[in-house]
């Protein structure tokens, strides 16, 4: 009788084996897979016809299985780098092991082969397959999900049922596409919960337009422990910046309202577009890379430290490039790019006479080349007559810019309060914030950094308001520095000696209490930073730099006729070792079969000095046994020559104890003999 259901799951994973191919290309291994599940279809229905069909299924042996790793992983060494994306063969490499198990539990069911693991790989291949595969492959993928739903379910269900099951699967898949559509496309809220959205979402500081004041959310909102950037470097910048505003007006700073050139890439490392300021930065042995991964958007602005020397961002065809030496409106929605730092960089330090110094981060910003330092020097006009008692108060001097730059943050330190807040501030007020900054002396990063960029300014002295994160969080043993919400900051650039300077004016802070992170959470974001690190490496082609460096020493070893006498050799210890024990198996089955006749020799014997009313005891020898019996046949004897008269009968019972008694005999002198074991 035709059975429907084993002809279905072989439908199935033709199906399986034809649609993979399609989709990588290698359509006659789809077939070859295709015929090999047949042929188990085949055969498994002559061997349901046989009565001896249970003991000639093939046994499942693990080696098999674990063996065909190696191929796969020759395959993938060979197989060739993608420069634009994912390699196909990360998702078909799998895909064909995976089928490959299936045949090989199928072909061993009943015999170590179990259905569960048939399916699930079966299954597993199928969606895999489905990676860049036509659309025609896509609807037999349906169908063959539907002949699986039919041949692997529970028997003696209802066809209906089955119909229902798979209508519901795809009502709750659909309704989720287009529920997750509805919701991209129709992203509108309202009240608290909007703010909390954004808030969670964004941080606040880092906009073409920043505001004083937007940082206070880094501080005070309860996601300010919250991971923004981590920094896959041990020796991670103290100043990461992001924007260096040019134009101030009413508290608020503005980048340039157009670029002042569009850079295009030099050179593409896998997806990312690497736009470099030196030609000799891709080649050169004393540059390095270092990763940089957000965990939010990166705002449009690119972070890196002031020495860079190019930056590479995903998925972009140009830079807009700012005189504030910005790169902006890069990618609003990827999250990680790389910058080059050269490891020969010599820190760069403001000239200071030796009698006083000044607290300067190390890191030079790079030169930048500007026939018009005159943007950096602009001042509002509102501003001026505040910025002249300011300096007079400070008794500032243009005549000498390092000496200004120590005067200012002399003086904040002795006359100033770091505070979250500024006494007075209102929202939507028109009080001027630096005003009000100096009159109540207390203010956080962005007040600081705001008026000493405009007292330089009203010195002569170029200088740009930069946003950013300072400071990381840094733990031995750990590959990468972090920067939470609360390390973002504003600082100042200042321009001296034909080189850009980072200065710091914000008076140092006590440590502030923060809800530091539990236990678990922090092993849980270690977790976290490794595994997307692991996840860059295999989406972005690192890994595939290994992999190429590796490519031809591969290609030679493979060519070498050492690998081919290494694989002789082994194929030889196989089959001496296959040899040997199927040997030993022969003479064990001898030694059994031998065996089983003499014990068959003994049950006879027993058998028949039963009859005649001698048995063994329990736990007695056959010798003993044995001798016991001539004992009583010589007292027979003994008995039959006293009388001299012997029965029919008895002469009877006294033949077929001497015949049982030398089978015994027989059975004692060549059941344990020497010989026996060699000359099997």
């Amino acid at each position: 009788m035709m059975n429907f259901r084993e002809i279905s799951k072989t439908i199935f994973f033709c199906i399986v084996s034809i649609n993979l191919g399609v989709s990588c290309g290698l359509e006659i291994l789809g077939f070859v897979f295709a015929a090999l599940f047949i042929a188990i279809h085949v055969k498994q229905y002559l061997l349901s016809k046989s009565a001896m069909g249970q003991r000639k299924i093939p046994r499942y042996r693990k080696i098999f299985a674990y063996g065909a790793i190696v191929p796969c992983a020759l395959w993938w060494v060979l197989t060739p780098s993608v420069e634009m994306g994912v390699s196909p063969y990360l998702v078909f490499i799998p895909a064909w092991y995976l089928l490959y198990l299936a045949w090989l539990q199928k072909r061993s069911l009943g015999n170590g082969g179990y259905e569960v693991f048939v399916v699930f790989n079966g299954v597993a291949a199928l969606f895999m397959g489905l990676f860049q595969a036509p659309r025609a492959s896509v609807i037999s993928a349906v169908v063959a999900l539907l002949l699986a739903v039919y041949a692997f379910g529970r028997p003696h269900v209802a066809l209906y049922k089955r119909l229902l099951f798979v209508l519901l699967y795809a009502s709750l898949c659909g309704s989720s596409y287009l529920g997750f559509k509805y919701w991209k496309s129709n992203r509108y809220y309202s009240g608290r919960w909007a703010e909390e959205y954004y808030v969670k979402n964004r941080v606040m500081g880092f906009d073409p337009v920043a505001a004083l004041g937007s940082f206070s959310s880094n501080y005070n909102s309860k996601y300010n422990s919250e991971i923004v950037l981590r920094v896959w470097d041990t020796l991670a910048p103290t100043y990461l910046r992001a924007a260096a505003y040019e134009k101030y007006v009413a508290g608020i700073w503005k980048l340039p309202a157009t670029a002042e050139k569009k850079l295009y890439p030099a050179r593409y490392r896998v997806d990312y577009a690497v736009f470099e300021s030196e030609d000799s930065a891709a080649a050169a042995p004393n540059v390095k890379a270092v990763w940089v991964q957000a965990t939010l958007n990166n705002f449009g602005f690119m972070f890196a430290p002031a020495n860079v020397v190019g930056v590479a961002s995903k998925n972009a065809d140009s830079l807009n490039y700012y005189s504030t030496n910005v790169f902006a409106d890069a990618n609003g929605t990827r999250s990680d790019w790389y910058y080059y730092v050269p490891d020969s960089a010599m820190a760069a330090h403001l000239p200071t006479d030796s009698s006083t110094h000044l607290s300067v981060d190390s890191s030079a910003a790079p030169s930048v080349a500007s026939d018009n330092l005159s943007d950096f020097l602009q001042i509002p006009n509102r501003e001026k007559a505040l910025l002249d008692t300011i300096a007079a108060a400070m008794s500032l001097s243009p005549a000498h810019p390092v000496q200004t730059l120590k005067t200012i943050e002399s003086y904040f330190i002795r006359n100033f309060k770091y505070s979250y807040i500024v006494p007075g501030h209102r929202a939507n007020s028109k009080v001027d914030p630096i005003a009000l900054f100096w009159k109540t002396k207390e203010g956080f990063c962005e007040y600081y950094a705001t008026l000493a960029t405009l007292l330089l300014r009203h010195q002569g002295i170029p200088a740009r308001y930069v946003t950013g994160f300072a400071r990381p969080e840094r733990v031995p043993g750990r590959p990468y520095a972090t920067f939470r919400r609360r390390h973002s900051h504003a600082w100042v650039e200042v321009y001296i000696d034909h080189q850009w300077y980072i200065f710091d004016p914000t008076p140092p802070v006590s440590e502030m209490v923060f809800a530091e992170p539990s236990w678990l959470s922090t092993k849980f974001e270690g977790l976290k930073g490794r595994f997307s690190y692991v996840m860059h490496l295999l989406k972005d082609g690192e890994w595939r730099r290994i992999v190429d460096s590796w490519q031809v020493a591969s290609e030679r070893f493979i060519s070498s006729p050492v690998l081919y006498i290494a694989l002789v050799a082994l194929l030889l210890v196989f089959v001496l070792f296959k040899f040997r024990s199927s040997r030993r198996q022969r003479k064990q089955q001898a030694i059994s079969k031998n065996a089983a006749q003499w014990i068959a020799l003994l049950a006879d014997a027993e058998k028949r000095l039963a009859r005649v009313g001698f048995n063994r005891a329990p736990g007695e020898t056959v010798s003993v046994f044995a001798k016991r019996i001539e004992q009583a046949l010589n007292a027979m004897h003994a008995n039959a020559l006293a009388t001299k008269k012997a029965s029919p009968k008895d002469s009877r019972y006294e033949k077929e104890i001497s015949f049982a008694l030398g089978l015994l005999r027989e059975y004692e002198n060549n059941r344990w003999r020497k010989s026996y074991f060699t000359n099997v």
